[in-house]
């Protein structure tokens, strides 16, 4: 049996998905559209309230929602507002590719692309050092600006390279990218360019200052700025060696210097003359001054030549000592002490010859003393005179003296021993032989200080031993003058002992010139030296006692 009912027609179901689909997606697109145009909006009041930062943001969402050229327009404008140019650039180059051939807006925005790309980057440059030759130099390898630090360079947006170049210092290159219309400040801290450098000294271990700046010890290996340089080299006990130093570039610089031995001081020995002349000068002023000869016989006299004599030993060191800051050599204050003590005796001599008074002879002996002292000093100044050639002239003068005297002495006048008169002329005149002929012995003959030492030294002996065997003898004659018998065999052991001590003196200065052997040993004496020592702060006075000194 059939019944009656509705018979439904059967849809297919592919037909049915579809329409559904197509209901989802026209759902979804109005879901975009609402929320694009949400954004959108947020965007335009974001924008009006100058957050432009935050509008892109929101147009950005509103674009990928619903996608519209005049969204890019609007990204463009605030990009712009932002002066992003780069990126408004680009904004607006998309929204002329998706706008319409008719949007009344792309001639505007065209104008607008023409200012945007226009607009040159700002590239500020500085450098330490300033007044650097600066060049800017494309892509292409070609240079668009030239100039010194600090500069600003204007160039359209584009890839760069800056190169840095000034003499004395590394050129340095670098690579810049700049957008359009950006400002960009670039500062560059440039290094010298340097050259090796190796500074030796003999002896090594000086200490090594470039521009009085302590850099290390000799051997020196480092590197030293491109330039001129002052080179210092200190060792103790060496005089300081100072010369320029030029360097170059890609020139090494190599020094090697042989340190020398400062020459030894006359300072302390010319101190110590000057103190000894000293003593003797105030006590003869005063007497020269006093007009009585009679003037020793007081107490108070004495207590007067004794403060004279004191303050000039007080004297004589302050001159001596602050007129050789910058020390002396051993020959100029060998010479001026000689000078000083025959010119002394010469004037006495003189004074004594003529039968001067008292005060006279005190007067006379003072002013021989001033000549003896100015002509030692203008032979060493224009002279270079050595301790050798000082000690040969003192010592003329010396024997001359010496032997002159005892010749005197020796000599009978009418049966008698010369006076005191004759005796004066007698030294005189040997005072005068015995130094030129020590000066012509200098001029023409090269010897050490102690050669003449070793021969003053057998002069000394020869003349004692002779001269107290004379003595004996004539004690022992009752004829005889044992002071003139003394006196002859005297001369004649000083001329001896002056023979036998020039041979000694030879003998052991040949000796000197051999070479030491290795291992052998010697040992110096004793020596106390006043000298000028140099430091940074400028020249100080130095005491130095050398107690023991030699090879071992």
């Amino acid at each position: 049996m059939t019944g009656a009912g509705y018979h439904r027609r059967a849809v297919p179901r592919a037909v049915l998905s579809l329409a559904l689909l197509v209901a989802a997606a026209a759902s979804v697109h109005a879901d975009d559209a609402a929320d694009a145009r949400a954004h959108y909006e947020a965007a335009q009041r974001l924008y009006d309230e100058g957050r432009y930062e935050d509008a892109i943001g929101e147009f950005e969402i509103a674009y990928r929602k619903k996608p519209h050229p005049n969204v890019l327009y609007n990204i463009g404008q605030a990009q712009e507002r932002l002066l992003d140019y780069g990126a408004s650039v680009r904004a607006f180059e998309r929204y002329l590719a998706e706008a319409a051939a008719d949007d009344p807006r792309k001639r505007a925005v065209e104008n607008r692309l023409r200012v945007l790309r226009g607009l040159p980057a700002r590239i500020s440059v500085t450098t330490i050092p300033e007044h650097v030759r600066a060049t800017l130099v494309d892509a292409r390898g070609a240079a668009v600006a030239t100039a010194q630090t600090p500069h600003q360079f204007a160039a359209p947006a584009g890839d760069y390279e800056l190169r840095l170049e000034e003499p004395g210092w590394d050129a340095e290159r670098h690579a810049l990218h700049v957008d359009i219309g950006q400002p960009y400040f670039y500062q560059y801290r440039l290094e010298r360019t340097t050259a090796d450098a190796t500074i030796e000294t003999d002896p090594s271990g000086a200490r090594v200052f470039i521009d009085e700046r302590l850099v290390g010890e000799t051997p020196y290996h480092g590197r030293l700025d491109l330039g001129r340089h002052d080179l210092l080299l200190e060792y103790p006990d060496f005089p300081w060696h100072r010369e320029p130093l030029a360097v170059e570039s890609g020139a090494p610089v190599r020094r090697f210097v042989r340190l020398e031995r400062p020459p030894r001081s006359g300072r302390t020995e010319l101190v110590l003359g000057a103190m000894a002349y000293g003593g003797v000068v105030g006590p003869l002023l005063v007497g020269a001054l006093s007009g009585s000869t009679r003037f020793t016989q007081s107490g108070q006299g004495v207590a007067t030549l004794l403060v004279s004599s004191v303050a000039g030993i007080g004297a004589g060191f302050a001159g001596a000592f602050l007129s050789t800051r910058d020390g002396i050599s051993v020959g100029t204050s060998s010479l001026l002490i000689g000078g000083g003590a025959f010119g002394s005796g010469a004037g006495a001599a003189l004074a004594l010859g003529l039968r001067a008074s008292e005060r006279s002879i005190y007067g006379v002996t003072l002013l021989g003393g001033a000549v003896g002292i100015t002509a030692a000093a203008l032979t060493a100044h224009f002279g270079k005179i050595t301790a050798g050639d000082a000690a040969l002239v003192n010592s003329g003068g010396l024997w001359g003296t010496a032997g002159a005297a005892l010749l005197a002495q020796s000599i009978p006048f009418d049966g008698q021993r010369a006076d005191i008169s004759i005796t004066g002329w007698f030294v005189l005149g040997g005072t005068a032989i015995g130094i030129a002929a020590g000066a012509l012995s200098a001029r023409f003959l090269t010897r050490t200080r102690t050669e003449v030492a070793i021969v003053d030294l057998g002069g000394l002996v020869g003349t004692a031993l002779g001269f107290g065997l004379g003595y004996a003898v004539g004690t022992n004659a009752a004829s005889s003058d044992s002071l003139a018998q003394g006196a002859r065999f005297g001369l004649g052991g000083m001329v001896l002992g002056l023979v036998s001590g020039g041979f000694v003196g030879r003998r052991w200065a040949k000796r000197r010139e051999v070479p030491r052997r290795p291992g052998a040993a010697s040992l110096d004496l004793p020596s106390l030296r006043i000298e000028a020592a140099r430091t940074a702060a400028g020249t100080t006075p130095r005491v130095s006692l050398d107690l023991v000194s030699g090879h071992w």
